[in-house]
């Protein structure tokens, strides 16, 4: 049940992206918060226990979202450099706005197969887990960024 891993990191990225000069000490401030903030989101999801059957998929899911969540208050609250946010919000923070929605509909669709017990609809939503990242992954390395990368990156 892997393929469930693989929704969590989506959410963790939303502050990681690129544009000021790379020796801006406002930057590297910003980066090294971002990524401790991802380093730390991608630990926690790493410690969940992996789903065992279809019927764990729902508690492990919502485990996910709520690091994830954390994690993208967390990085809302950093300041990026001002001349880095028009491109910050085109490649990572509007498309993992999006990433985030997605989400939340998967966990919504999990929880409610699972309350109902419907095996069939688990297994088919395990199987089909998000897993596009929405941020641009190429575009977030060049700005600096490694732990908030690997969050983002779902598989996709």
């Amino acid at each position: 049940m892997n393929s469930a891993a693989l929704l969590v990191p989506l959410l963790l990225v939303a502050g990681c992206g690129g544009g000021s000069t790379p020796a801006s000490p406002e930057k590297k401030a910003y980066i090294a918060r971002a990524e401790a903030i991802c380093a730390k989101a991608n630990a926690d999801t790493k410690a969940l226990t992996n789903p065992q059957a279809a019927s764990d998929l729902a508690p492990y899911v919502a485990k996910v979202v709520v690091i994830a969540d954390a994690a993208l208050k967390a990085i809302d609250g950093l300041t990026p450099p001002a001349a880095d946010k028009p491109a910050l919000d085109k490649h990572v923070f509007t498309p993992l706005a999006a990433q985030v929605i997605e989400a939340h509909a998967y966990a919504a669709k999990v929880a409610a197969a699972d309350k109902v017990h419907d095996e069939a609809a688990l297994t088919h939503l395990t199987l089909n887990a998000p897993t596009g990242s929405k941020a641009d992954l190429k575009w977030m390395r060049s700005y600096g960024f490694s732990a908030c990368v690997d969050a983002a990156n779902v598989g996709g």
